[in-house]
């Protein structure tokens, strides 16, 4: 209803143009409908709604003169015109691209992973104790069960580095089942969308609030991500590490978590700049003087209103970020594409 509204804007705007003569030493090629630019009329019309056709003049079209455009998908519309539509750019170029992950997450209370853990020290401390044994194949037997309870460890999503740090404090981490205290750091688990884990990496920055402590924000920094998706849920698990210095948090209260997923530098536009067909994204880009070309672009991650572009830009290519429903309408889109080896949707 909005583009419509809009095309209803541009088209009484034209028919008002068209109303007025045609600036001197300027030939009209033909006119077309405001609202559909494949209807053509070689004299002055009017389509369905009474409106009348738009004249297209010979210095605003590339086939004027029986040739193809400059470069696949170029076409023009006049200076003047696009002041009308209010057309507005910006540049593509490298910005540092960060995407919030908003989720839900829990204070850890996992029993589970609480025995795991002791079961792992208890065959650690046998395996160590068979390697003094003189028992054929004591040692072979205690190495075995280590193994098997490093395996278990990994799959609920400890690293090995936090094994390691589990076998060097000899005991299994208390904040799994209790409240750290006073300046305490207990474990938060994050549920990660499926979509999402691409971003959810170690070392990203969260931040987590408690609908029963308001106003009160608890920071922290993914540690590691389960290895596994539950197919219930097509999530997976981070666990963060995340400060409590007065100790309020409790196993098994529930908060609301942000990650911010550090996307890299990466060659950007805004988001505006891009029209989506449902099959392909298109944006236009601006030459100068009324020369646009439609550009189908392949796009990458993105956020806080940018989007990263992998293939169909270059840095320095100015974008059109306002307008484009309009100008949509002007170039008659799919002939646009057509031209560039796109087809027809």
């Amino acid at each position: 209803m909005k583009k419509i509204a809009i095309l209803a804007v541009l088209a009484a705007a034209a028919a008002a143009a068209c109303a007025r003569p045609a600036p001197a030493g300027r030939k009209v090629l033909y006119y077309r409908s405001p609202m559909d630019a494949r209807q053509t009329s070689p004299v002055p019309a009017k389509d369905s709604m009474g409106m009348d056709f738009v004249p297209v003049y010979a210095d605003e079209t590339a086939s004027a003169a029986g040739a193809a455009p400059a470069e696949p998908g170029a076409f023009r519309v006049s200076p003047e015109r696009l002041q009308t539509i209010g057309v507005k750019t910006a540049v593509a170029r490298p910005r540092e691209l960060f995407r919030t992950l908003r989720t839900a997450a829990r204070v850890a209370y996992d029993p589970e992973l609480y025995r795991t853990e002791e079961e792992y020290l208890a065959a650690l401390s046998a395996a160590r104790a068979a390697r003094a044994s003189t028992l054929p194949g004591s040692a072979a037997r205690s190495q075995s069960l280590l193994d098997s309870s490093r395996l278990r460890l990994r799959l609920q999503g400890l690293t090995a580095a936090q094994i390691g740090a589990l076998a060097t404090a000899g005991r299994p981490d208390r904040t799994l089942l209790l409240s750290g205290g006073k300046a305490g750091a207990p474990w938060m688990y994050a549920d990660v969308y499926e979509s999402d884990l691409p971003y959810a990496r170690r070392g990203a920055a969260v931040a987590a609030v408690s609908p029963s402590l308001p106003g009160e924000v608890f920071r922290g920094t993914v540690a590691s991500l389960d290895p596994v998706v539950d197919p219930r849920t097509r999530t997976a698990r981070a666990r963060v590490r995340i400060a409590d210095p007065d100790g309020e948090l409790r196993p098994g209260m529930f908060l609301d978590a942000e990650i911010s997923a550090d996307l890299g530098r990466l060659l950007a536009i805004p988001r505006d700049a891009v029209v989506d067909t449902g099959t392909r994204q298109i944006v236009f880009i601006d030459r100068g003087q009324g020369r646009l070309v439609a550009r189908r672009v392949e796009l990458g991650p993105g956020g806080g209103g940018w989007v990263s572009v992998r293939r169909g830009l270059a840095e320095g290519d100015r974008v059109v970020t306002s307008g484009n429903f309009l100008i949509d309408s002007e170039s008659n889109l799919q002939g646009a594409v057509a031209g560039f080896g796109g087809g027809r949707e």
